[in-house]
C-alpha cells in the first residue's frame, strides 16, 4: 500500500502468475501511450453462450455491450478451455497450464475456478452447458458457435 501511496501505478504480490504480471505491465503501458489499434482476425472473438469473448482484448461482453468483469485466473482458465475446445481436460492438465506453483493430489482450486466462471457466464448455473464436467476426466468447453 505504501508503494501506491507514494506514486506507483500498480503492484503484484508474490507468488504471482507470470501472465498476470505481463498483463499488468501492458495495462500500464497502454495508459501511458494511449489507445492503439489492434487488428482482429475472424478467430479473435469466440461465442461463449450469450457472451462474446475477445481473445485480444481479454473481454467478455454481451452483444448489447454489457461487459463482464473476470479475474485474471478466470480469464486464464477461459482462454485455456477455449484453446482446447471440445477436448476434455483433466484437473492435472489445467493446473499445469494455469499454475506456477506446486500442487498436490487433493488440490481443488480448479474446481473452484470453474464453478465461479460457470456462475458468471451460465444462464442457469445449476445446469451448465458451456463448461461441462467430463466424469472421471475433468472439464470440457462446448462452444455454441
Amino acid at each position: 500500500m505504501l508503494g501506491l501511496e507514494t506514486g506507483a501505478d500498480d503492484y503484484v504480490v508474490k507468488p504471482f502468475n507470470f501472465r498476470e504480471l505481463v498483463a499488468r505491465i501492458n495495462s500500464v503501458l497502454r495508459r501511458l501511450s494511449g489507445p492503439e489499434e489492434i487488428e482482429h482476425d475472424a478467430n479473435s472473438v469466440v461465442k461463449v453462450g450469450d457472451w462474446l469473448f475477445d481473445r485480444f482484448e481479454e473481454t467478455l461482453r454481451k452483444t448489447d455491450g454489457t461487459q463482464l468483469d473476470l479475474s485474471a485466473a478466470e480469464l486464464d482458465l477461459l482462454t485455456v478451455l477455449i484453446e482446447n475446445r471440445g477436448r476434455a481436460m483433466s484437473r492435472d492438465e489445467l493446473l499445469d497450464k494455469l499454475s506456477n506453483r506446486e500442487w498436490d493430489p487433493f488440490d481443488r482450486s480448479i474446481d473452484v475456478r470453474v464453478t465461479r466462471l460457470c456462475r458468471k457466464i451460465a444462464q442457469d448455473p445449476s445446469r451448465p452447458v458451456i463448461i461441462k464436467t467430463a466424469r472421471g476426466v475433468g472439464y470440457v468447453f462446448k462452444p455454441t458457435q
